[in-house]
């Protein structure tokens, strides 16, 4: 029924695993049969790399009131992954239709809630931030720069804003 693993006796020798007629042939079908389960490892890291991006970008920026192009989202999932990579601290950002909650964060998390509809801003940020750049930074970025900014319906370009002048505070410039 099965013919893939065939009964032998014990006496039989073993299959080779690899039939060749010369010495060069054997190395070339060897190294193909490697070529062959490395682009398959890296075929299988490349797609659960792709896949992991994707649902950290999605649980990064979170727009429950839908109010962001694709694009935009897509440009605020670069920034929060440009903050991770070069500052290695984490950004997370919510767009929600009511008062923005401050979710549990860790201790590398900076947290930018906003609620257009209010003209709400929350700005949470993690305690050595806020212990080398002043207990001052959130309450700045709420005030000086998100708020402004939701009153005149000129949000996202805010908080774009708001998002340079803090990575420019932890760039030290």
């Amino acid at each position: 029924m099965f013919h893939f693993f065939p009964k032998r006796g014990r006496g039989e020798p073993r299959d080779p695993l690899i039939h060749a007629d010369s010495p060069g042939q054997f190395f070339l079908r060897t190294m193909l049969l490697i070529a062959v389960f490395a682009v398959t490892v890296w075929a299988f890291w490349a797609n659960t790399e792709r896949r992991l991006a994707d649902v950290r970008g999605a649980s990064a920026v979170w727009d429950e009131a839908e109010l962001l192009t694709d694009a935009q989202e897509q440009a605020l999932r670069e920034l929060v992954d440009a903050f991770r990579e070069v500052h290695g601290v984490k950004l997370v950002i919510h767009v929600r239709r009511d008062t923005p909650t401050l979710p549990k964060l860790d201790a590398q998390t900076i947290f930018v809630g906003l609620c257009p509809a209010r003209g709400q801003a929350v700005v949470e940020l993690p305690p050595l931030v806020r212990k080398a750049l002043g207990d001052d930074l959130a309450r700045t970025l709420e005030n000086d720069w998100l708020r402004p900014a939701l009153a005149t319906g000129q949000w996202p370009e805010g908080l774009v804003r708001a998002l340079k002048h803090l990575w420019d505070q932890l760039a030290g410039t």
